[in-house]
């Protein structure tokens, strides 16, 4: 018996994987088939596109707390669409239910009038136990009352699965005192149940005609495909939450699965005409007689969608160091989403190198420089620097005052659960800390703005 997912060509056999996914196997197939077609609608129709002014809300438990999927969200928002103004919210709380964020939802969410609100649930909703009718009733009714206030709220819902539980880890750590979990018994059939409700949000959200994107699958899919050659591998390395490679891959596909336009704003493309060079949205063409210098001012769109290490991250808290860029690479994300390019034909022969603003970038001959070269991942670019200071700028932003807005939350959440608590204050600090999750996107945005660059290619010996 065979199971083949046909988007990726990979065949997988159960015996190999049946020790980590167990019963949600098939459904690793049927969602990722489900949710497909998403990808292939048209700009005009996409159900994420924000505008200038919308706010966007990210509604969760401890994997959105993290503040790392929805970071590299915001930093490919800001940097692709620098002139719109965009507010983003990150309204993660360690530990959360479905019904956690019931209870703070009008003073967290609708307080905020958001236009989009991600919801991230389930993984603590499934109590790490086995299957059973009473949790699931609990799971589907808590979140039918949630997508019910969004809707009331005037905001639109996304829905996203429960991300992967890796029983690998489990097996892997279980001996290491240097894991916290290491005394907590888990169901062995946990990260099937997180198939399951992903399943079922998936049938839900199409009842309601709710955007769905499916996240179980391909964390699970990259984590069978890498532990064919390294057993070891994970991006879940406490078992629960991703590290920044996992949230990466989350982020990747949650722009994938909802058709988020590809980028082509930053694209150059110089070609010969007879005796005419041609090159659209350029300044001051000019190319020398003989054809072995071209130089050229370009004002691009946009940056391009750069990942930050971690290591310098209060995100370390919650897992063993990891780094961003390695979910970048594994889902191709540059080329897929950014595919910045340059592309001369006519060169006459030879080898030339790339310089802007003055700094060589890199150095190709005319064949490969006619049939173009993506240019997004070369650090050396103004271009891909300037962007790395946007992702620092908002890497410092989540540091220092997102993670403690969602702390104090989580400390609301614990003190609410006195008798006679009054949370009221905290309430209004935790309200004036999201004024400053906003305010300072100011800084970011204006460090944002694309400015115009100097090229020059010319040929070398």
């Amino acid at each position: 018996m065979k199971f083949c997912i046909h988007s990726t060509g990979y065949s997988l056999r159960p015996n190999r994987v049946q020790s980590y996914i167990q019963q949600g196997t098939v459904l690793l197939f049927s969602v990722i088939s489900a949710v497909s077609l998403v990808a292939q609608q048209k700009a005009a129709e996409l159900p994420f596109n924000p505008q200038d002014g919308e706010t966007v809300v990210f509604l969760g438990d401890s994997i959105t707390h993290q503040c790392l999927y929805t970071q590299y969200l915001e930093d490919f928002f800001i940097t692709r669409y620098p002139d719109r103004r965009i507010r983003f919210h990150n309204a993660g709380v360690s530990g959360d239910k479905v019904g956690d964020c019931l209870t703070r939802y009008d003073d967290d969410v609708a307080a905020l009038n958001p236009d989009y609100v991600f919801v991230l649930l389930g993984m603590n909703d499934g109590q790490y136990e086995d299957f059973s009718k009473e949790t699931v009733a609990t799971y589907q009714a808590g979140m039918a009352k949630l997508f019910d206030r969004i809707d009331a709220s005037g905001a639109k819902a996304i829905a996203l699965s429960p991300t992967m539980f890796d029983h690998g880890t489990v097996n892997r750590r279980i001996n290491d005192e240097t894991w916290r979990f290491r005394t907590r018994s888990f169901s062995e059939n946990y990260n099937a149940l997180m198939a399951w409700f992903g399943a079922w949000v998936l049938e839900e959200s199409a009842r309601r005609g709710v955007p769905f994107v499916n996240l179980w699958g391909p964390l699970n899919e990259h984590t069978i495909v890498n532990r064919r050659t390294d057993p070891a591998f994970t991006m879940i390395d406490d078992a629960i939450h991703p590290q920044a490679s996992g949230q990466m891959v989350m982020a990747f596909e949650i722009l994938s699965q909802l058709g988020v336009e590809r980028s082509g704003a930053n694209s150059i493309a110089i070609s010969k005409r007879g005796k005419k060079w041609i090159g659209r949205n350029l300044k001051d063409l000019t190319v020398n007689q003989d054809t072995t210098e071209i130089s050229f001012s370009h004002t691009a769109g946009s940056l391009p969608w750069v990942i930050p290490a971690e290591q310098a991250s209060e995100a370390l808290k919650w897992g063993l160091p990891s780094d961003g860029r390695l979910g970048y690479k594994i889902t191709k994300a540059g080329h897929k989403l950014s595919g910045d390019r340059l592309k001369i034909a006519g060169l006459a022969p030879g080898n030339y190198e790339v310089e802007i603003d003055g700094n060589v970038v890199g150095k190709w001959n005319h064949i490969t420089l006619g049939t173009k070269i993506e240019i997004q991942e070369k650090e050396q670019t103004p271009q891909y620097q300037q962007a790395l200071e946007v992702a620092l700028l908002n890497q410092q932003r989540n540091d220092q005052i997102i993670r403690p807005m969602r702390g104090l939350w989580s400390k609301i959440k614990g003190t609410r659960k006195k008798e006679g608590a009054d949370v009221s204050e905290m309430i209004e600090q935790a309200k004036a800390l999201a004024e400053k999750e906003n305010q300072a996107l100011d800084a970011i945005y204006t460090t944002a703005k694309p400015v115009e660059r100097k090229w020059v290619i010319r040929r070398v010996e």
